[in-house]
């Protein structure tokens, strides 16, 4: 339940009943949680003549109707219980109280919060016992404290103008509060509008006369005084950004920029990031820093000669001179001596700028474009602040506030904005100017096609801001940035680009750097191949797919694309096991790419290019290219079982499935849904598994495959019980591996037979043959002697045998072969007499089952683990 106060009285949001119930209502909010004599009821609500007590009562009751048995009666009063956060004045004064606490940045919000609980002024509408007179009066000036204080912080963090006009309202209503007078004065002032400030003090002064026959205080006079004999330098900024929010490290960065030569900073980001709005906030928030005047530049809209002749008359120049060059000396002769601050906003690049860097040691120089300014960096020093979208909470909040809505219901929107700052303030423009609209109306529009169509408003335009970094663009980048809107991928890497456009590796490097030197794409880091990895804004890939169309010819160049990533996938596992180990293959032409590109580890590749794996399976199923999509979901297979991503397996055999039975491809279904059942063995779903397997069998028709769906399938069969099927069907695996020549399947079915055998030493050394040169398959069956080793109770050698397997299965990095050789050691250790070490090996093999969504193995292991 919700009590509402400041405003008309309220109940559960919406209004309270009319008359005297309401005012006996608020008279117990007055006093909530504290009993209030039923006479003081009485005459608040019948100030004339009192009621009969039938009609007291009658009103109690129906007032007990509206908040049920929050009102109680209390000796011979009544008592009304207001939990903590319901009553929306108690809201307000913790909020209030919460911020005197805090630094401004943190301050701000608590006050707007606090401020925005206001509805009107406080019990509203009812005549005006002394009770509610009275606490209606402090609850006012409560809130005229908070909104001078929400001044103070406003101007602290350099934001005067929007200091300025929230003040407005309140000195009009409290013309002779000179607190709130003197804080109007000094956002003014600190505006550049001067003019109005002294009128402003002149208009105070003589309602002070007239009406109460004093002078201003002291404060007053003393900020007259300031406004009269200041010395004006030169401030040519732009009005600050409204609502600024977050960017609370850069505004930290830019606050230690030294005042000397090397105090430059470039602020470089994508269109519409925020980098004018973080310039030109800053600014305004250092005033007191740079005593001689802050000058701006729009070099978007100005040639750099423009520029510095407007710089050089509001810096008091007598005469500009003619020669560019003696323009330039005088400029930096000018700022020699003082402390300025120049703000050289949407910069093309560093030669655009360099005429008009001072290099004076009292000034600072803040550039921003999309440029990365590498050459500033290089030659002068200058400090580079890279910008990308806000914090998801600060781009709610930002989205919150712009739109004047409730936090909770800006996150949707705020998602599909990208948290992109202009975005942001797009949408929340759209719905404060389109009275019919709300939120989820806005949200449902963004979430069409057409969502850059939508993010328009006025001269604001997310589309045409960003398309300014596309225009120019020379014809091979042009083509790349197209194509790239094609892919689903999560980043991009030069094979990609190659691939896309049909050119060696690192030409395909190449243009994507390009394409970030242009803030089309974002660099993301080397991955662990040893590539460079490149992200995109979302917004920027809308534009991106728009461009690049759709059609046959479209279709073609994502087909190489998947083809590619399926050559370099097969080569991997081809690498990874030389050659002694192949996957059934679908018959889908591949790309071979032309160039280095990866190290030599196969399984680094893969492992970098997991998320591009599972998104190229869900668009190769997408185009109805069912070959395509199988082939990659098996050629994943072997990083899923090495690194345990069992639900990245899952979820590709699924979709590939899917498309298999859609477009009638028989034996990828097969595959598939062999796939599906050595994923469920390896979840220990051994029954589904032994399903799946039985079910796929009939349907392979490649020896090798077979012979390994086999293997699996006996490992689920004995975990279920059925011993004897299991051993005849790795006999039979074992055999037809054999027969294919498959040394690694045949090393891993001889190894897990050795088990079943009087004798295991013959097969266990038949298999350890095999695997000679091969690290996974040598380890396997170095696992299966373990077991073999601990069902004969030598646990001492099984202590030492699991020693070597921990250190063999992390140095090459196998998840699923450390959780079952963690469980061994166990085994080994605890007949050893060792629990606490059996028990750390437990714990971690439990870490890595819930991580590889094992959940029967992870409950199993906690059975173990429980006292």
């Amino acid at each position: 339940m919700d009590f509402g106060v400041l405003g008309a009285v309220t109940v559960r949001g919406g209004p309270a009943p009319a008359g005297k119930q309401t005012i006996m209502l608020a008279l117990l909010l007055c006093h909530a949680n504290r009993p209030v004599a039923a006479d003081a009821l009485a005459d608040a609500a019948w100030p004339i003549a009192p009621p009969s007590p039938s009609t007291f009562r009658w009103h109690l009751h129906r007032l007990r109707g509206l908040v049920g048995d929050r009102l109680v009666r209390r000796g011979d009063g009544h008592l009304l219980t207001v939990e903590n956060g319901e009553l929306d004045a108690a809201r307000f004064e913790d909020l209030a109280k919460r911020a005197e606490a805090e630094p401004p940045e943190q301050a701000l919000p608590l006050l707007e919060s606090a401020l925005a609980l206001w509805r009107g002024e406080p019990y509203s509408g009812l005549p005006d016992p002394p009770d509610i007179r009275a606490e209606a009066a402090r609850l006012e000036e409560a809130r005229l404290l908070a909104v001078e204080a929400r001044a103070r912080v406003l101007i602290t963090l350099g934001r005067p103008a929007e200091c300025a006009s929230a003040l407005a309202a309140d000195v009009s209503a409290h013309p002779l509060r000179e607190s709130l007078v003197e804080l109007r004065l000094l956002a003014l002032a600190a505006s550049g509008r001067r003019g109005e400030a002294l009128r402003m003090f002149g208009q105070t002064r003589q309602r002070l006369r007239d009406e109460l026959g004093v002078e201003p205080s002291g404060g007053l006079r003393r900020l007259h005084e300031d406004l009269l004999h200041h010395d004006p330098a030169p401030q040519l900024l732009p009005p600050d950004v409204h609502a600024f929010t977050g960017r609370t490290a850069e505004l930290s960065v830019l606050d230690g920029l030294p005042e000397d030569s090397s105090g430059v900073a470039v602020i470089s980001g994508v269109g519409g990031v925020g980098k004018s709005g973080l310039a030109v906030h800053w600014a305004h928030r250092s005033r007191d820093r740079f005593p001689d005047g802050r000058l701006y530049a729009n070099l978007g809209e100005h040639t750099p000669a423009e520029i510095l002749s407007r710089f050089l008359s509001a810096l008091g120049a007598a005469a500009v001179p003619v020669e560019h060059e003696a323009q330039v000396a005088l400029y930096r002769q000018m700022l020699a001596q003082r402390r300025m601050l120049l703000i050289l906003d949407n910069a093309s690049g560093s030669a655009q700028v360099r005429p008009l860097l001072s290099g004076a040691p009292g000034c600072v120089t803040v550039v921003t474009g999309r440029s990365r300014f590498e050459s500033l960096v290089a030659d002068m020093g200058a400090l580079p602040i890279r910008l990308d979208g806000l914090p998801h909470a600060d781009a709610v909040l930002l989205l919150a506030r712009i739109a004047r809505i409730e936090v909770s219901r800006a996150e949707p929107l705020a998602e599909l904005c990208a948290q992109l700052p202009l975005a942001l303030r797009v949408a929340g423009a759209r719905l404060l100017t389109r009275p019919g609209w709300d939120v989820e109306a806005l949200t449902a529009r963004l979430a069409g096609d057409h969502r850059l169509n939508e993010l328009r408003a006025g001269e604001l335009d997310v589309r045409a801001t960003l398309e300014a970094g596309y225009q120019d663009l020379p014809h091979a980048e042009r083509v790349l940035f197209e194509r790239l809107g094609l892919l689903r991928v999560p980043t991009f890497t030069a094979w990609m680009a190659a691939a896309l456009l049909d050119v060696p590796v690192d030409v395909g490097g190449d243009l994507l750097e390009r394409l970030a030197e242009r803030q089309l794409l974002q660099p993301d880091g080397i991955d662990g191949a040893g590539q460079e990895r490149y992200r995109c804004h979302d917004l920027i890939r809308l534009l991106a797919r728009e461009r690049a169309g759709t059609g046959p010819e479209q279709d073609t160049i994502v087909r190489r694309f998947l083809s590619c990533l399926l050559w370099l996938s097969r080569d991997a596992y081809l690498r990874e096991y030389r050659g002694r180990f192949r996957l059934i293959e679908s018959d889908s032409p591949l790309w071979e790419p032309s160039g280095v590109v990866a190290a030599a580890d196969p399984m680094s590749l893969m492992a970098a290019e997991r998320a591009t794996l599972l998104a190229a399976v869900r668009q190769a199923a997408g185009l109805g290219q069912a070959n395509l999509c199988w082939g990659l979901a098996l050629a994943g297979v072997r990083l899923y079982e090495i690194h345990g991503h069992l639900l990245d397996w899952l979820q590709s055999s699924q979709v590939a499935l899917e498309s298999c039975l859609e477009h009638g491809d028989e034996r990828g279904a097969a595959a598939m849904i062999m796939s599906l059942g050595s994923v469920a063995a390896f979840q220990k779903h051994h029954a589904q598994a032994v399903a799946l397997l039985t079910e796929a069998l009939p349907l392979l028709d490649d020896d090798a495959f077979r012979a390994l769906t086999l293997g699996n399938l006996a490992q689920a069969e004995m975990a279920l019980g059925q011993t004897n099927s299991g051993v005849a069907h790795l006999a039979e695996a074992a055999e037809l591996a054999r027969e294919a020549g498959d040394e690694v399947i045949e090393a891993a079915a001889l190894a897990r037979l050795a088990f079943h055998r009087d004798d295991p030493r013959p097969l266990l050394d038949r298999a350890a043959d095999l695997a000679a040169g091969h690290r996974r398959v040598s380890l396997m069956v170095l696992l299966c002697d373990l077991r073999v080793t601990l069902r004969a109770g030598h646990h001492e050698h099984a202590e030492l045998l699991s020693g070597q397997l921990m250190a063999g299965v992390r140095l090459y990095g196998d998840r699923v072969l450390e959780r079952e050789a963690l469980c061994l050691r166990a085994d080994s250790l605890t007949a050893l007499g060792r629990t606490d070490e059996a028990a750390t090996c437990l714990s971690r093999a439990h870490e890595l089952a819930l991580a590889q969504h094992v959940l029967p193995e992870a409950g199993r292991i906690a059975a173990l683990l429980e006292p």
